[in-house]
């Protein structure tokens, strides 16, 4: 079994070469990645909620 780092490690370098630029856990974790999660979460909201479903 792999770890999750080597995981995401894996999928990092297969990403690297349709993204231009290896993509790495400590974006997701800093300020920045918790801003993206934040607005994703606010925009699913308003989709569900437009959706009827809340």
């Amino acid at each position: 079994m792999k770890t999750i780092g080597e995981v995401e490690d894996d999928l990092a370098e297969k990403a690297e070469p349709v993204l231009g630029f290896k993509p790495s856990s400590k974006f997701k974790r800093g300020p920045i990645g918790i801003l993206i999660y934040i607005v994703c979460g606010i925009i699913a909201l308003i989709s569900l909620r437009s959706a009827g479903v809340f």
